[in-house]
């Protein structure tokens, strides 16, 4: 009779006796079919002189070897298909402190639900707290929400999702080691990764790498200066550990020394030696200023190395590296000196006559285009540059041309900025992308030579083609409005305003010369006024 008669029998053995207590089953159940006297040799019922238990002793050294190798492969596939058709939560499975093994599905799902909801921590507070400092965040503040469906497969499946052997090892594995699992969350990350850089701040330094600074004929090396930082993975993971076991309480967050990054000696050599590079104009926040350029630096790769070996015992945490420069062509201090040098275009107009509250919005565009700076190629919006004109952006009520005639609207003098803008942009010579004229001609422009506004509908629009930066400056001081825009002119261009009237139109001309001789002529848009009617 075999051991094992199917796989039924097999799971029922090993659920119940130790591999060790099989092996010795089988053992005393061979014994005894030996010891029946029923051993048949070659066909042949045989008897030995020297008793049964002789045979048995004989027989049982012959085959035990072959039994316990067949035990153990059938042990094995048993197991095997036991650990791989295990549908239930495999042993020794824990969420927290509650052992969940014997729990069914609906079971487990009941557990969840009642044990893990974000109402239970909705009057929690975590106090995160750096040294001195400390912060309270309300849980209810971080949209905590416990997805207990995705806890629940992750208990149902765990150890279940590779292939058949790691399947097996894992459920193995189960008999001997504890396996948490840990419930699914989500919750703002955002807003506690702010609460954690706001208690921080004081106490954290960013790590600061090698840094260099490159002299006439050598470079300092500056060594690498260690910072202090709270690692932000550590603190997130303690606040969410105490979210999922429902007990917010305190994290210490503690600044610990950082290391900046390790430097490539290799990189460093070849940035050394690399082609001169011209500094450049860059706008940042609105403001324009030079980025270095760098030198060419000429030195022996071995040089380089001691340099950088000195440096890690140097006691000023510095060296200095001798070399041989060839400067590009822009220079920071070429580049620096060539800013805003030359006076490009400027105009004047009068506004002493002004109501105060006409007065108050001159000087406010005035004001909002004062210091504006363009890149190359740039253009430029009066009516976005001076925000739209409502009461809340300090606008008031003045008059303003409404078709052929005169009303109150908010705003009203804007037009005075613009034109004034307009011709001093013309001085300059920038390309002009959008003017409109009045519909009637106004007192403190020449005809021809204004620039009307309509929020969201007429602009005046220009673009910087000078190749150099430029830069506006505005004043309305004492009734005087002026507009001077400066910039580099190393051509030395100069700009002749030409305006006449012919069939009822007035017409402007821009000649652009250089050295006193024409080189560019253009026409500007032409201007039709009507005439004033009554309200």
């Amino acid at each position: 009779m075999p051991i094992f008669e199917n796989f039924n029998s097999a799971k029922r053995v090993f659920a119940y006796y130790s591999a060790g207590e099989v092996l010795y089953m089988a053992k005393t159940k061979l014994k005894e079919e030996l010891l029946s006297d029923e051993i048949l040799e070659d066909g042949k019922k045989k008897s030995d002189k020297r008793g049964p238990k002789h045979r048995a002793e004989r027989h049982i050294g012959r085959n035990l070897g072959i039994t316990v190798g067949a035990i153990v492969v059938v042990a094995a596939s048993a197991f095997t298909v036991v650990a791989n058709k295990y549908s239930d939560i495999y042993p020794n499975t824990y969420i927290s402190d509650t052992n969940i093994s014997k729990m069914s599905e609906s079971e487990l799902e009941t557990y969840l639900n009642r044990t893990y909801s974000a109402d239970k921590l909705k009057d929690g507070t975590i106090k995160l707290i750096c040294k001195d400092d400390n912060l309270d965040v309300k849980c209810s503040d971080l949209n905590i929400s416990f997805d207990n469906e995705a806890t629940l497969q992750q208990a149902l499946n765990t150890g279940k999702t590779g292939n058949i052997f790691r399947n097996t090892l894992s459920f193995a594995k189960r008999f001997f080691v504890k396996e948490d699992i840990r419930p699914v969350i989500s919750y703002d990350r955002e807003k506690l990764a702010a609460a954690i850089n706001e208690v921080t701040k004081k106490y954290e330094i960013e790590p600061v790498g090698h840094t260099f600074k490159i002299n006439t004929d050598s470079v300092t090396v500056i060594g690498p200066v260690n910072g202090l930082k709270v690692n932000r993975d550590m603190a997130m993971d303690a606040v969410e550990t105490q979210i999922k076991n429902l007990s917010p309480s305190s994290v210490e967050l503690k600044p610990e020394s950082v290391k900046p990054q390790a430097l490539n000696a290799d990189e460093f050599y070849a940035w050394l030696t690399s082609d001169a590079e011209n500094a450049y104009y860059e706008k940042v926040d609105g403001k324009i200023g030079v980025h270095a350029g760098k030198p060419k630096c000429t030195v022996d790769r071995e040089v380089v190395d001691k340099a950088l070996s000195d440096l890690k015992s140097s006691a000023d945490n510095t060296v200095n590296i001798p070399v041989t420069l060839t400067q590009p062509t822009d220079t920071e201090d070429k580049l620096k000196e060539n800013l805003y040098k030359d006076q490009l275009g400027t105009y004047t107009t009068n506004f002493g006559g002004s109501s105060a509250a006409r007065a108050n919005n001159v000087r406010l565009a005035a004001q909002r285009i004062n210091g504006t700076e363009l890149m190359p190629d740039e253009e430029f919006s009066y009516d976005k540059a001076i925000l739209p004109r409502t009461a809340a952006n300090g606008y008031m009520a003045a008059p303003v041309y409404v078709g052929n005639k005169v009303e109150s609207g908010l705003g009203g003098g804007i037009c005075q900025p613009s034109s004034t803008l307009y011709v001093a942009a013309l001085y300059a010579n920038l390309e002009i992308l959008e003017r409109h004229n009045h519909s009637l001609a106004v007192g403190y422009m020449p005809p021809g030579m204004d620039a009307t506004i309509a929020q969201g509908v007429l602009d005046l629009r220009f673009k910087n083609t000078t190749g150099y930066p430029v830069k506006i400056n505005a004043s309305a001081n004492g009734g005087v409005l002026t507009f001077t825009i400066v910039g580099y002119n190393p051509e030395g261009i100069s700009v002749e305003l030409q305006r006449y009237a012919s069939g009822g139109a007035y017409h402007l001309t821009r000649l652009v010369k250089k050295g006193g001789e024409v080189i560019k002529k253009e026409a500007m848009a032409s201007s039709v006024y009507g005439k004033h009617e009554k309200n």
